[in-house]
């Protein structure tokens, strides 16, 4: 992984953060569940991307059985 792409990994996980951060209040403030669930599957979007990126290096790094076994994980 390049010095650029980990920055934008990075970028992605702090956005990640505030995201859960977020859900947090709206979870103390008592706000609508949809809205809140709507945060929530929005944080779960941002981790899969993560995860496809992490996957993506990942075959270049790993074994295929090594690759096999972090793609079943992530489905």
């Amino acid at each position: 992984m390049t010095i650029e792409e980990k920055k934008k990994m990075q970028v992605m996980l702090k956005r990640i953060q505030g995201q859960v951060g977020g859900i947090e209040r709206m979870v103390g403030d008592d706000k609508d569940c949809e809205a809140i669930v709507t945060q929530v599957v929005a944080s779960m979007s941002s981790l899969k991307s993560v995860a496809k990126t992490l996957l993506a290096e990942a075959v270049g790094s790993c074994s295929k059985e090594e690759y096999t076994k972090l793609l079943k994980r992530f489905l």
